[in-house]
């Protein structure tokens, strides 16, 4: 492991330990300044758990814990199920109303405050989305034993509504909408002209993200076809050709490409021979004549002196086994190889679910083997020889990433829509289960995280991809915990309102023999839903660092890297496959449009 590997999981660490025990402290901190304000009795001040040192300011103990994460206040005549005492056991008078229901809404009220600042960063410096927005989706490849095939839809059609609605959304924003559906989804398609609706019950993907497979969540069993737009860098080949920002490629070498990664795979294959390009701008399709690549040296070493093995295919982006495509006078070409072959065996064993095809190439490199396709019902031997070609690095200077630029209150207009969705999706899940309703849904309790998963989240969102992305989900996170805090249930903020306003409305407090059994309860509920989901987020964790190879799909991993050109590219992909692109999905946001020079992600 290289220095700076390991600076990247210090910094990572480090950030994932400061903020996610800061969006605890900045809520305990609401509460405490709320308290003060309202001249409530304050026992303590906490920042972090366990304390090894305290001292006492003005009645207040102020501690510092050697458990980083969080803090807390303690304030005695929040709880009404017991009578108030301070720390030597002196009484206390309860807190009226009016300052209980300000001082709980304090704590998710800064949590909103810090999450609309940080927000504030997002909105400045942007946020790269997964795919450009999109009025519709074109389909790209389909799985046939998927729900979509199934209920009509095809490859080609053009889907223009969404549950009877129109969009305009990133493709993994179009995704969600699909999977926090309850009950059937209903698309508009556009197919030569003609509007048709497909309806289909939304299920499980097994060539889903890996992550989001094991969650046993809805995804779609086809792919889109990804506008690639280009966005050329001053004074770079693509400019000097012609290109303009916002211009949307259709076609380059005479073909046309499904995801941006394919784009940039291919001007490499070519190895930077001249290409003409097709773009759409605005309604015109505008031809741009030998525009050339150059080289690009500013890329990691470790990708330099590379070489990569290949036959000439391209897959289907629902499947690590299907051709897509056939390179001319390539080696799958004389070999006989034609799209639409599934890859069965390499040397007349089959391929095991954590075994790609570029990997069991790279193994032999250039050595003659035996590829076994499915053709139709028939089973074809095929001898093959890969060709070994050095990588090299070219570029046309254009970026294909695109940024977003969300307001702090659009993101927490989608934090609660999407919290909101969450819990109706758990609840028709639940309901499904008991038989209380014919409407059901995929997200279900285990899919929640608690403090185990959200600390990897923030972990793995500055490790596998940069700061800014760490800061987005910093900002979910902060507002997520103010919207968990407000649910109106006993113990949690929420209830503490609630209570409250009762009490304010009736002018008398609930009484005790009836709440304390009710407390009891929800506390034991919380706690065994804390056990709950913490014991997934561990499952999740163990999964991912020590994969089960039996259960493992195969995804192709890859490094990404942005140059000079801020064209995005895979090199390692390029190096181990045989194809001139891997399948895959779209990665999560997470993972889009990273700029950072050497990390590892699947796709």
């Amino acid at each position: 492991m290289d220095i700076e590997n390991i600076l990247r999981m210090i910094g990572s660490a480090l950030f994932m330990v400061f903020f996610f025990g800061f969006c605890v402290f900045i809520h305990e901190l609401g509460h405490f300044l709320a308290a003060k304000w309202r001249g409530l009795h304050i026992v303590a001040f906490s920042l972090g758990f366990r304390k090894i040192w305290y001292k006492k300011i003005g009645g207040v103990e102020y501690r510092i814990g050697w458990l980083p994460f969080g803090g807390y206040v303690d304030l005695p005549q929040i709880d009404t199920t017991s009578i108030p005492k301070t720390e030597d056991g002196v009484e206390l008078p309860p807190a009226k109303p009016l300052d209980r229901m300000i001082t709980a809404f304090c704590g998710p009220f800064f949590n909103i405050l810090f999450g609309l600042l940080l927000g504030t960063v997002i909105w400045i410096h942007g946020f790269p989305q997964d795919t450009p927005k999109m009025h519709n989706i074109a389909v790209g490849e389909i799985d046939k034993s998927g729900p979509e095939y199934q209920a009509g839809l095809r490859s080609d059609d053009v889907i223009v509504k969404l549950n009877d609605k129109k969009f305009y959304c990133t493709w993994n924003d179009f995704v969600q909408q699909i999977f926090f559906s309850v009950g059937k989804v209903s698309f508009g398609v556009d197919r030569n002209g003609k509007e048709l609706i497909v309806s289909f019950e939304p299920r499980a993907n097994p060539n889903s993200p890996s992550e989001l497979r094991k969650e046993g969540i809805a995804w779609p069993y086809f792919s889109p076809r990804i506008p690639i737009m280009l966005h050329p860098d001053p004074g770079s080949p693509a400019e000097k050709a012609g290109i303009k920002n916002g211009d949307i490629l259709i076609e380059a070498y005479g073909i046309k490409f499904a995801y941006p990664d394919d784009f940039i795979i291919m001007i490499n294959q070519f190895e930077g021979k001249p290409m003409d390009l097709k773009v759409k701008r605005g309604e015109q399709i505008i031809e741009i004549k030998n525009l050339v690549p150059i080289i690009d040296n500013d890329i990691p070493e470790e990708f330099k002196n590379m070489y990569r093995y290949l036959i000439g295919v391209t897959f289907d982006h629902t499947s690590y086994t299907k051709i897509s495509s056939v390179l001319k006078d390539s080696p799958a070409e004389k070999a006989g190889i034609l799209p639409g072959d599934t890859i069965i065996k390499f040397n007349h064993k089959a391929i095991a679910p954590d075994e790609t095809l570029a990997e069991l190439i790279s193994k032999i490199k250039t050595e003659p083997f035996i590829l076994t396709v499915k053709r139709g019902n028939q089973e074809i031997d095929l001898p093959l020889q890969a060709q070994a070609k050095k990588i090299c690095h070219f570029t046309i200077g254009s970026s294909v990433t695109v940024f977003e630029y969300p307001t702090p209150f659009e993101l927490l207009y989608r934090t609660v829509d999407m919290s909101y969705k969450s819990i109706r999706g758990i609840s028709y899940w639940v309901a499904k289960k008991i038989g209380l309703t014919e409407s059901g849904s995929t997200i279900k309790p285990r899919n929640l995280s608690g403090p185990l998963g959200i600390a990897d989240i923030l972990y793995r969102s500055v490790y596998q991809g940069s700061l800014i992305i760490g800061i987005y989900f910093v900002t979910i996170i902060s507002f997520a915990l103010a919207i968990f805090n407000l649910l109106p249930l006993p113990v949690l903020d929420g209830g503490h309102m609630l209570l409250a306003a009762i009490q304010i409305v009736t002018r008398k407090s609930v009484p005790e023999k009836i709440l304390q059994p009710i407390t009891v309860m929800f506390v034991s509920l919380l706690i065994l839903l804390m056990v709950y989901v913490t014991f997934y987020d561990f499952v999740r964790l163990r999964d991912r660092l020590m994969p089960d190879k039996e259960a493992k799909q195969p995804e192709p991993k890859k490094s990404t890297f942005r140059g000079k050109s801020g064209l995005k590219t895979s090199l390692q992909q390029q190096e181990m496959s045989p194809a001139t692109a891997a399948p895959g999905t779209s990665q999560d946001k997470a993972n889009a449009g990273k700029t950072d020079n050497k990390t590892d992600t699947s796709r």
